[in-house]
């Protein structure tokens, strides 16, 4: 008998080099370890060797004990060649299930998870009928990836669609089924199937697809070396089973479509309705579109920013962090108004390009900013960001984060919210008229509040002023030119001792002397005579910024710098009744509608802008337009950074720059910081001074606190501890925490940039010295009168 190994290679075709069937067996030969089903593949492609093997080295009792075992084995389907792929588990009692439950399952399926599992169930028969080894099915997310499906897991991603790739994009890509004969010989699918199964020979792919063509699923059936190719019978049966599968799955697309448009129109009408009824407050109305966003698109996050078209600038105070209220509904946090210009980052692109933005994986796009991640502990993974678009371009931009229960937004969401989109623009564009409207009436208001108690001063005054402005070196106060001066012993002269300010600042030229002059006593008559914020208060500011410039002359202050600053300062609480941001917008007063945040901080800037615009009190007349706008946007920031509100995350800004030793002087944004703690630690000037004048600001302060607490107790609203009078034994202990938590930080971090002011740091330590001996002779005071009380009555007795 001739050796069957001179005949090996005509039995079957030898694999493309790409899986090298045979040289894995030679390099394996002697392995113990060499897989089982490597032993069967070759046996399966070379049975002569089989046969010569048995007849060699086998006796013939082994041979007739083993026909006996084939005799009595029951008649079994072929094995797997690979054991990591799944097995068909079909039944004679599967195979005669009725397909058209199973359609009429497909029909009513709500979620895809549902779709999937029927279609596993029809792949499952298919497989049994035309005797498949294993199966697979794919499903084609955004017409890009390819995921598997397993019943009972999620869905695992293996790759993009694509020709010479596996056979499953290939099909995806193609959407045409197939019929391979061969795999190991096909050189059009180099990555074989999905798992990397080189023991498949025979498969069968068919693409189920949408109404409009796009790939929705693929599904596979695959034989090994052992069994013979799928007939084309078997091809044509699978083939027109899943024609049907295909037709009730673009049925039941259709139907989901309709169900979810009439959910969406029922969706729409109700939130139009809350939308328009919340146009008359700009804040509830993107308040809502943020809850009807993360509902319509089932966002985990979502931030909406608005255009401003005046300064081409985005812009947002309502905060996504997460919280719900009881019924579940989300709740927004308002914070501190932030702004960036169109471009920048991931919204700002969406505002200058109109462009829809569907970001599958955050921290791969590298308009991505990962250190909001960090700061907040949250992990984005997707991002959707769509344009709100009105008549006149962009009018806002919303942002949806982590898409819950699925990996990613889909087109489907981009479609859904775009109508709702149309909604959104009508809604914001109505809010911005009627809220114009009604800016324009509430400036009206309050502009008539300000003219019945502000009387423009005399010209006569100014042009006396103007002959008598100069005061002898030695007739200033001798504290002049210290951090201690008092203003309240000086009130008389004040108006004169500014004007001193601004020539020792910068010359007796630089300024119209009769402008100066109207300038200065029109912010002396647009001070309220408050008990604290007034005239004096604002001079005590503008004279502790005046002494930061003079004594720090290792900062290069430019000229515009110094005048944004000491004007800044001497109008900074222009107009202020005695109550603070808070009790306007319990009392809804027209200023706290007119600004979101900081609304008496705008309106000082707003009476200062007022003056500085007057006929004839135009001091920056000198500077070009572009330039007097420049100026006027640093007094406005300056002006700003005296609430207190914004005090604090300036404050942690700069100590943190200056832990890690990166403060820049030269750095615009660290150079705005210094001047905004300059004003902060300006505006506390009082504490550091010595306690005679602490002594009279405190009785000055309280007065006013207790005026508002005894207003808010007629709103019935009950006032903090430090506006209520009723609380006046704590004001000791009131000022020692306000001094550690305020500032004390502010004048320790000012010193670091500023070493000679000092003098404030130390003042302020000083205070709470005499704060603490204040508690401490109280203390012994009442120990002494009880002890009196007690002698007493043992004296009765």
């Amino acid at each position: 008998m001739s050796s069957p190994l001179r005949n090996l290679t005509s039995e079957r075709k030898t694999p493309v080099s790409r899986f090298r069937a045979s040289d894995r067996w030679l390099e394996n030969v002697g392995n113990t370890e060499m897989q089982e089903y490597m032993v069967k593949e070759y046996l399966a492609r070379y049975p002569n060797l089989l046969e010569y093997f048995l007849l060699e080295n086998v006796s013939m009792e082994f041979l007739n004990d083993i026909l006996e075992k084939v005799k009595n084995k029951p008649k079994l389907r072929k094995p797997v060649l690979n054991p990591q792929q799944e097995v068909v588990q079909a039944t004679s009692t599967s195979s005669d299930k009725n397909f058209r439950n199973l359609c009429e399952k497909i029909l009513t399926s709500a979620k895809d998870h549902e779709l999937c599992e029927v279609i596993n169930e029809i792949c499952q028969i298919i497989g049994y009928h035309i005797k498949a080894d294993s199966f697979s099915l794919y499903f084609i997310r955004d017409g890009i990836k390819v995921s598997i499906y397993k019943p009972g897991e999620e869905f695992r991603n293996i790759g993009p669609v694509g020709k010479n790739m596996t056979v499953s994009a290939h099909v995806a890509y193609e959407k045409k089924a197939i019929n391979i004969t061969d795999l190991q010989q096909d050189s059009r699918f180099p990555k074989g199937i999905c798992l990397g199964d080189d023991t498949t020979h025979q498969v069968i792919s068919i693409p189920i697809l949408y109404e409009d063509g796009r790939c929705y699923a693929v599904s596979e059936f695959t034989r090994g070396w052992c069994g013979n190719p799928f007939s084309s019978e078997e091809f044509e049966f699978t083939v027109a089973v899943f024609s049907w599968v295909n037709a009730c799955v673009q049925k039941m697309k259709i139907s989901r479509i309709l169900r979810v448009q009439k959910s969406l129109n029922k969706f729409l009408l109700g939130a139009t309705k809350v939308l328009f009824d919340e146009v008359y407050n700009i804040d509830h109305l993107v308040d809502h579109i943020m809850i009807f966003t993360k509902e319509l698109v089932s966002a985990d996050r979502c931030a909406v920013f608005l255009v401003d078209n005046q300064d081409g600038d985005l812009y947002a105070n309502l905060f996504d962090e997460g919280e719900v209220s009881k019924d579940g509904t989300p709740v927004f946090t308002k914070k501190p108004e932030i702004r960036f210009p169109k471009g920048r980052g991931i919204a700002g692109h969406v505002a200058l390009t109109g462009k829809i933005v569907n970001i599958k994986d955050a921290y791969k796009d590298e308009r991505f900013n990962p250190e909001i991640d960090k700061k907040t502990g949250y992990h984005t993974k997707n991002i959707l960001c769509m344009p709100i678009s009105g008549k006149n371009g962009i009018i806002g931009v919303v942002q949806m984060i982590n898409r819950l229960g699925d990996e990613c937004f889909t087109r489907d969401d981009e479609e859904a919210f775009g109508m709702f989109a149309v909604y959104c623009a009508l809604a914001l564009h109505y809010s911005k008229l009627y809220n114009i409207l009604t800016k324009e009436e509430l400036m009206h208001t309050v502009a008539q509040e300000v003219l019945e108690f502000h009387l423009p001063e005399k010209e006569v005054e100014a042009i006396t002023l103007s002959g008598k402005y100069y005061i002898e070196e030695t007739a200033l106060p001798v504290d002049f030119y210290k951090f201690d001066f008092c203003a309240y012993d000086h009130v008389r002269i004040l108006h004169k001792l500014f004007i001193r300010i601004v020539h020792d600042t910068f010359g007796d030229r630089q300024f119209d002397l009769e402008a100066l002059c109207r300038f200065t006593l029109a912010v002396r008559k647009n001070y309220r005579p408050v008990t604290y914020h007034n005239w004096e208060h604002g001079f005590h500011v503008a004279h502790a910024i005046w002494r930061m410039i003079k004594t720090c002359d290792h900062i290069n202050f430019t000229l515009h710098e110094k005048m944004a600053l000491i004007f800044g300062a001497i109008c900074h609480d222009l107009d202020h009744r005695g109550f603070n941001n808070d009790f306007y917008k319990k009392k809804d007063h027209p200023i706290a509608a007119l600004y979101s945040s900081s609304c008496m901080e705008y309106h000082h800037y707003h009476q200062t802008l007022q003056i500085l615009t007057l006929e004839g009190h135009e001091i920056f007349s000198f500077l070009t337009k572009e330039e007097q706008e420049a100026m006027f946007d640093k007094i406005k920031k300056n002006i700003l950074a005296t609430d207190l509100a914004l005090y604090f995350g300036n404050q942690k800004f700069v100590s943190g720059l200056l832990e890690k030793d990166q403060f820049n002087i030269d750095n615009p944004e660290h150079r705005d910081a210094l001047f905004a703690m300059m004003m902060t630690g300006a505006d506390l000037c009082a504490v550091p001074k010595p306690w005679r004048t602490m002594d009279k600001t405190i009785d000055y302060l309280y007065d006013e606190f207790w005026m508002q607490g005894d207003e808010e107790k007629k709103l019935g609203l009950k006032p903090i501890a430090m506006m209520d009078r009723q609380h006046k034994s704590e004001i000791p202990n009131q000022q020692i925490g306000f001094i550690n938590f305020v500032c004390k930080p502010c004048y320790t971090t000012l010193s670091e940039l500023l070493p000679m002011v000092k003098p404030l740091l130390k003042g302020c330590n000083r205070t709470e010295d005499n704060w603490k001996r204040v508690i401490k002779e109280r203390q012994e005071k009442d120990k002494k009168a009880r002890k009196e009380t007690k002698v007493m009555k043992m004296n009765v007795f």
